[in-house]
């Protein structure tokens, strides 16, 4: 089975960002996407008597873990699954640090950590939720754009830390989103008023994987509303009777602390980030032969026009440039369409390769035998031809004999290992 899109998309964020591969261990790694992780499994677990959402439609990137400590703690089975939101700078100093601090809490590197701008003051916790959707949520995720080297898609990436979290260390606590106010559901499973979890207690939050949602960048024309700038429609996501679109105007949000992490930009506000890679060889190319295929034809009709008259030696040869130069035009327009009721059918395409080859001989009956016998100097003479007329028109000729070759070439090449590998 071919390796999952979003295993290897994500794997070419996180190496574009420097992230921190001593801290990885990728033998837990492990996609929710449709196609790993099937609809018939279950969209939540029982862990230490909480409701845990399984992250649909998310791809984990294990975090490599103190087993000593997980052992002794009984992580795995006594400690509650609950997830972060954040930056992937953000993620990536937790990451190292091996934990998520507090604010007023000073780095490895010497930098006091602060309250972002924009959240509540004096709220020093650690925040998680046992909810995807809600540690999905902008206020918390960021978003990335993001082109991959492999086929220069671009995708959209956020960014949720998977963690343990001990539990008797939490505060549960409602949404402080407002979404309640305005009659919204964010999470199917979990109720509102039990979305957030805070603890003062570093220790008794552990990570033990990287969640990144990775989607193809598509541009859609979503309304304004908090539905869909705040709440992400997901399968984890459902709303109350009373939708957005009835109340006349969102409030004001309120603002809201987001776990403060061990990042050295920290004050940095929530901004999208593009990481682009150069544009690869095999893009130059095609847009090389693209650029051919467009200035050929047209060159090709505009000698034919303009030395209509300049070539007595052979007076088909410019309009052989001209109908060769509409050909390629033609077939270029139509050749992406070849359904009946498009540019043209199956049937009348072929007809037009046909011709095409058949033009091309002709040609080179009019073209080849001249060769010896023309001459650029004395137009008024019988054997005169225009000098760039016949030399393009030549060297047209000798392209395509190569061509065809070049690609009869490939196939029986190709054909050969057919039979050999078959």
């Amino acid at each position: 089975m071919a390796e999952c899109e979003h295993l290897r998309v994500g794997r070419e964020f996180l190496e574009s960002v420097s992230w921190p591969f001593a801290f990885r261990q990728e033998a837990h790694d492990r996609c929710y996407c449709e196609r790993c992780y099937p609809p018939h499994l279950g969209d939540t677990m029982n862990v230490a008597n909480y409701t845990y959402v399984i992250p649909r439609g998310w791809t984990r990137f294990a975090v490599s873990v103190d087993e000593g400590f997980f052992n002794h703690h009984d992580v795995w089975d006594k400690w509650l699954n609950c997830y972060h939101g954040t930056s992937i700078e953000n993620a990536k100093s937790c990451v190292e640090h091996r934990q998520l601090l507090l604010p007023n809490d000073t780095t490895m590197h010497g930098k006091k950590l602060e309250i972002r701008e924009g959240h509540i003051k004096g709220e020093h916790y650690v925040f998680t939720t046992p909810s995807i959707t809600y540690a999905a949520l902008d206020y918390y995720a960021h978003t990335y754009n993001f082109q991959s080297p492999y086929n220069s898609q671009i995708y959209t990436i956020k960014v949720v830390l998977q963690c343990k979290q001990k539990p008797d260390s939490i505060t549960v606590q409602p949404e402080t989103v407002d979404a309640r106010q305005q009659g919204i559901k964010i999470c199917r499973y979990i109720p509102n008023d039990k979305l957030e979890w805070k603890t003062q207690k570093r220790s008794t939050v552990t990570i033990y994987g990287l969640l990144l949602e990775v989607k193809q960048y598509h541009v859609h024309n979503h309304s304004n509303s908090f539905q869909y700038q705040q709440i992400r429609n997901t399968q984890n996501v459902s709303y109350e009777p009373a939708t957005i679109s009835q109340t006349p105007s969102p409030p004001p949000f309120k603002t809201k602390v987001s776990t403060i992490s061990n990042s050295e930009n920290i004050s940095l506000p929530t901004t999208e980030k593009t990481h682009r890679e150069p544009m690869s060889k095999k893009r130059i190319a095609l847009l090389i032969l693209l650029v051919i295929a467009t200035i050929l034809p047209i060159s090709a009709l505009i000698f034919g026009q303009i030395y209509k008259n300049d070539c007595p030696i052979q007076p088909w040869i410019p309009r052989w440039m001209t109908i060769f130069g509409v050909l390629l035009i033609t077939f270029k327009s139509c050749s992406d369409d070849i359904n009946i009721g498009g540019c043209i059918s199956g049937c009348v395409s072929c007809l037009l390769v046909f011709f095409f080859l058949g033009w091309l001989i002709t040609g080179s009956v009019w073209v080849f035998p001249a060769k010896s016998k023309v001459q650029y100097n004395q137009y008024n003479e019988t054997n005169y031809c225009q000098e760039n007329l016949y030399k393009f028109t030549f060297g047209l000729l000798l392209a395509q004999y190569s061509l065809i070759g070049l690609v009869i070439c490939c196939g029986g090449i190709l054909a050969l290992l057919g039979l050999c590998l078959g």
